[in-house]
């Protein structure tokens, strides 16, 4: 893949919250010197896009899932928690990719028209909004992709409920403002399934170590201590972490 797509992939998705934030009125054609509410702006932003990076993509599901793994394995810290947040990373990487590229083919004609202008310019900012603007259907349609019926339509629901009068009549349920919450609820609810999938054959060998040392008189031996060797092994024998990591993939669309 062209590397200038992949840079932009991974630069979008650190951008897609701090969007709102850069809305200015003035002439998109004139340089000026920021204002101090644009670089505020700009500045919280720029202190959401972990929260982006980690909510909106496959990340959320992706660690949970394997933090979820590692507790079900007994082992507390191996892998540590910055192996499982980088492999978090890299495959949140390997799927969003498709995405990416399709954000970036969407948009490569507002960001070959697009002219040099300092950063926290008022012409900076209202760029950044049409390039988000050209690409954000790809990235909604992931999201919706990903999103269960029933989470979109109850936010939807509760929407119509709280937000003013002004608003409600543009609603729609698949604007991001209903796509967001609703798939990371989805994300949050599918990253438990796997997680009960995952504990109940580490649930059965130690209920099985636990029964046969007690039968056996041997109750001031940890069962944990006999446990962790056998699922280690089980892990080992089955290559979990291939098929875990391969089945975690797959499920997103």
């Amino acid at each position: 893949m062209n590397i200038k797509k992949l840079t932009f992939f991974i630069s979008f998705f650190l951008i897609i919250i701090a969007s709102t934030a850069f809305a200015q009125t003035s002439d998109p054609t004139l340089v000026t010197q920021p204002s101090l509410v644009t670089k505020l702006a700009v500045l919280a932003g720029l202190a959401m896009l972990p929260f982006a990076v980690m909510l909106l993509t496959s990340f959320v599901k992706i660690i949970i899932v394997l933090s979820l793994f590692r507790n079900a394995l007994g082992v507390q810290q191996t892998p540590p928690n910055q192996v499982l947040n980088g492999l978090a990373l890299l495959l949140t990487i390997y799927v969003m990719f498709p995405t990416g590229v399709a954000m970036y083919d969407a948009s490569k004609d507002v960001i070959a028209k697009a002219t040099p202008a300092p950063m926290f310019s008022n012409q900076s900012a209202l760029q950044v909004i049409e390039i988000i603007d050209a690409s954000k259907l790809p990235f909604k349609n992931f999201l919706q992709r990903n999103t269960l019926t029933k989470h979109i339509r109850s936010f939807y629901q509760i929407a119509y409920k709280i937000f003013p009068e002004p608003y409600k009549s543009e609603l729609k349920p698949n604007d991001l403002i209903i796509l967001m919450p609703s798939f990371i609820t989805t994300q949050l609810k599918s990253a438990f399934e796997i997680g009960v999938l995952i504990y109940l054959p580490f649930f059965v060998i130690d209920l099985v170590t636990s029964n046969i040392l007690l039968a056996m008189g041997m109750m001031m031996l940890s069962p944990l201590t006999i446990a962790l060797p056998i699922k280690l092994l089980l892990l080992v024998m089955i290559d979990g972490w291939t098929l875990l990591v391969q089945g975690l993939v797959l499920t997103f669309k």
